[in-house]
């Protein structure tokens, strides 16, 4: 044989297995795999829960159910992880209760915790709860938001709802009693879709923002109650306690041409709050942004540049069918934001996504988006489900290097192979983050490797692109190291339905210690969901 050669390839081997290769005297660095997946979640701690009388509510509950993950990472110690996740889904909004869980090391074990006063369940006023959101402060505080709501009145009228935040100053080992930031007692009126963004330069500084649908009062006097079929649909759940699925329903009748009487007038302005003093109290909520009639913003989300400047995002829906990116600005840490500029037109399409076979809708984030921002430059990086490709829901792409002044053209980056039946080139719900090293990582869903035996595969993903490597992540062919997150496929039909089978409108992702850490659902058998984490170097 070759004992020389053969030397040679089991030193470079062994080289590789350390994470490098040497070839000719250059060392290179070869991609690591991602991390072992994870579950997050654990049981229910709320099967014995009666406070809430579930047989006395509308809709399904689907205990264990657990959907729409977010996660943060403490900037002292990125191993240190807290992630949030809806407890026990309802087919028709909200969920029992949300849970936060922690990690110490990185995301390898988790340890679930109750959020103390959001619901019935948890020792607090309301039936139900969505929308969880974690953000940690530079000085390690950690904040968890979420919305709080009670059933339609049997009047038609919305429940009361709220948005609330509890503070741990422990690592999220244990929640404080949650503040609220607005609660709204009006039939008319149903705040949805928070987030919350603690200002990475100054623990002081904490923002959070959301939409609230507002219904006018008729001309006649009378005030409108319920949410009008012919605009959005009575979710049973709340008045508009599912907001995207309302919006999309809007969106839908807007386009087609449907005829919205006086009866069906609304807006959805932008509405944010701050604490200046990290937690100990929060300013009045105002309007930041309003819309105007039969328009309304959706899935506000802030991001900090390195300058300081404040950035609202959110879907805006205008009254003409058009869907696009919208910001407000703030110089002076969200005391005042300024004019209404738009990055780029979103090409929703109006179906989302559907299972390739079945053709059964999947609960997605079709007119939904996620950002993330570079640390060290400012630049801001977004990410949607785009139809532009053929009407299919694909993951579109766009950077901004001037603080959003200016975007590039968008592109397609997911890897979905080509198939024969176009629906297993869907790609849906995804993520974007950066790494330390400025690596841009995004993640979605697709039916690639689905088959026609009666069940809709499906597998959870990541791409990335490095500019940090000299790479121009504008082009396509920039995106590559394609990664499997999921450790199998799973069958999309299991997971619960909830105005389409239902994993969450969004999923978490963090820069970690170990790259970026991503948060994800999958089924797991007949309406069960679990949550899981993998570390993407």
């Amino acid at each position: 044989m070759f004992p020389d050669r053969t030397m040679a390839l089991s030193a470079m081997l062994r080289k590789c297995l350390l994470g490098f290769a040497s070839i000719a005297g250059i060392v290179l660095a070869i991609p690591s795999a991602a991390s072992a997946e994870v579950k997050v979640t654990g049981a229910s701690p709320f099967s014995g829960c009666t406070q809430d009388n579930v047989a006395g509510q509308p809709g399904i509950n689907f205990q264990e159910a657990e959907v729409e993950p977010w996660v943060d990472a403490d900037p002292r110690n990125p191993s240190h992880l807290i992630a949030g996740w809806q407890q026990d889904r309802w087919s028709d909004g909200g969920s029992r209760s949300l849970m936060s869980g922690y990690s110490a090391n990185g995301g390898a074990s988790w340890t679930p915790v109750v959020v103390p006063g959001i619901t019935l369940c948890a020792g607090g006023q309301f039936e139900r709860a969505s929308d969880p959101w974690v953000t940690i402060s530079p000085d390690g505080t950690a904040y968890f938001m979420s919305l709080s709501f009670m059933n339609d009145e049997p009047s038609g009228a919305g429940g009361d709802n709220a948005m609330l935040v509890n503070r741990s100053t422990n690592g999220g080992a244990s929640w404080g009693a949650p503040i609220t930031l607005i609660l709204d007692t009006d039939g008319q009126l149903f705040n949805d879709k928070n987030s919350m963004t603690a200002d990475p330069h100054d623990s002081r500084f904490v923002y959070a923002v959301w939409d609230r649908l507002e219904d006018f009062t008729l001309p006649h006097g009378k005030k409108k109650v319920g949410v009008d079929a012919k605009v959005g649909g009575n979710t049973g759940g709340g008045n508009g306690a599912d907001g995207p699925a309302n919006a999309r329903n809007r969106l839908k009748n807007i386009r087609s041409g449907a005829t919205i009487n006086k009866a069906t007038i609304y807006t959805g302005p932008s509405l944010f709050v701050r604490t200046t003093n990290g937690g100990s109290s929060w300013e009045p909520a105002k309007k930041i942004f309003e819309p105007g009639s039969n328009a309304q913003t959706i899935n506000n989300l802030i991001e900090v540049l390195p300058n300081g400047t404040v950035i609202d995002f959110f879907t805006h829906i205008l009254n003409s069918g058009s869907v696009k990116l919208g910001m407000v600005k703030s110089n002076d840490k969200g005391a005042h934001f300024g004019a209404l500029q738009h990055a780029f037109e979103m090409v929703v399409t109006n179906a989302g996504t559907v299972t390739p076979d079945a053709k059964e809708p999947v609960r997605d984030a079709n007119i939904l988006f996620d950002v993330a921002v570079d640390d060290d430059n400012g630049t801001i990086y977004a990410v949607w489900q785009d139809g532009r490709q053929g009407n299919i829901d694909r993951v579109a792409f766009s950077m901004s290097t001037n603080g959003g002044n200016s975007w590039s053209p968008a592109i397609v980056v997911n890897a979905t192979p080509p198939a024969k039946n176009k629906l297993r080139e869907q790609a849906f719900v995804p993520s974007v983050e950066v790494s330390a090293d400025h690596k841009i990582v995004v993640t979605y869903y697709d039916f690639r490797n689905d088959t026609s035996d009666g069940r809709e595969l499906t597998d959870f993903w990541s791409i990335s692109c490095n500019p940090a490597a000299g790479a121009n992540c504008r082009s396509k062919t920039a995106w590559g190291n394609e990664t499997r997150l999921s450790s199998a496929s799973f069958d999309m039909l299991e997971a619960p339905v909830a105005r389409g089978h239902f994993l969450g409108d969004y999923m978490g992702m963090v820069k970690s210690a170990g790259g970026v850490t991503s948060v994800f659902g999958k089924s797991v058998g007949p309406n069960l969901n679990d949550m899981f984490a993998r570390t993407i170097p």
